[in-house]
């Protein structure tokens, strides 16, 4: 009589790479204040943008009770995600200089960053299903500028001009389900999907008017993630 193989055990140490697509989906208040009249011109955005990512992950696992997986994982991948738009300062939704001057802003996500928890359960020994969920850090990169050079800005007559830029690391939340399965030996192919919330980022330029006075552009939006991923991992030791 012929043994049976023994089952394939997830427990252990692995490495990987990932590729993938982003949607980053964010929405806020863009705002244009000017302290001559002491007003501001609110507008309500959304901007949506979709790029690739790529990058490596990292991990432990501990199988238990023959069906059951707990662990933990680290990541970290590249993003080319960017967006932009403008607006007129005291007419919203009119994007160009009619005079009032105009405002605009772009923005790159360029890497996310990911520490999460894993509990799955394992089915017919090759195949893993999979929920996460743990904390997500970010990096976000903005310009905006602001041009009044045809008849000043706002209220005030005086022309200028102004840009800003800033790149802010953010902390948030990421929450996420998967799928593994063995392809052979020591490699395991995923696929997975991760939802990360990164909060709230505030951008802004000002410019100096007339009569002392100050114009700003803002724009406060929130900055969130879906993340589809394909994936292949090397385990250093299976049973």
């Amino acid at each position: 009589m012929v043994a049976a193989p023994p089952a394939l055990s997830w427990t252990g140490f692995y490495i990987g790479g990932n590729i993938g697509g982003v949607i980053n989906s964010n929405s806020g208040t863009s705002n244009f204040t000017d302290t001559l009249p002491n007003r501001a011109f609110p507008a309500a955005n959304r901007n949506d943008a979709t790029g690739f990512l790529g990058g490596v992950q990292a991990g432990y696992n501990w199988q238990f009770a023959q069906r059951w997986l707990v662990g933990i994982e680290a990541d970290g991948d590249y993003t080319n995600a960017k967006y932009g738009f403008c607006r007129g300062t005291i007419v919203p939704g009119v994007c160009g200089d009619t005079g009032f001057g105009t405002d605009s802003l772009s923005s790159k996500t360029a890497w996310l960053s990911t520490v999460r928890g894993r509990f799955g359960t394992i089915a017919m020994d090759k195949f893993l299903i999979y929920v996460t969920g743990g904390a997500a850090w970010g990096r976000v990169d903005t310009t905006a500028t602001q041009s009044c050079l045809v008849g000043g800005c706002g209220v005030s007559p005086l022309a200028t001009a102004g840009t800003s830029s800033s790149s802010v690391t953010r902390s948030g939340w990421v929450a996420g389900l998967g799928g593994e399965w063995n392809i052979d030996g020591n490699w395991f192919a995923r696929a997975e999907w991760l939802h990360v919330d990164l909060g709230n980022v505030t951008s802004s330029v000002s410019t100096a008017g007339f009569r002392g006075s100050t114009q700003t552009f803002s724009w406060s939006r929130g900055e969130r993630f879906d993340q589809i991923r394909f994936g292949l991992d090397y385990r250093f030791w299976h049973g």
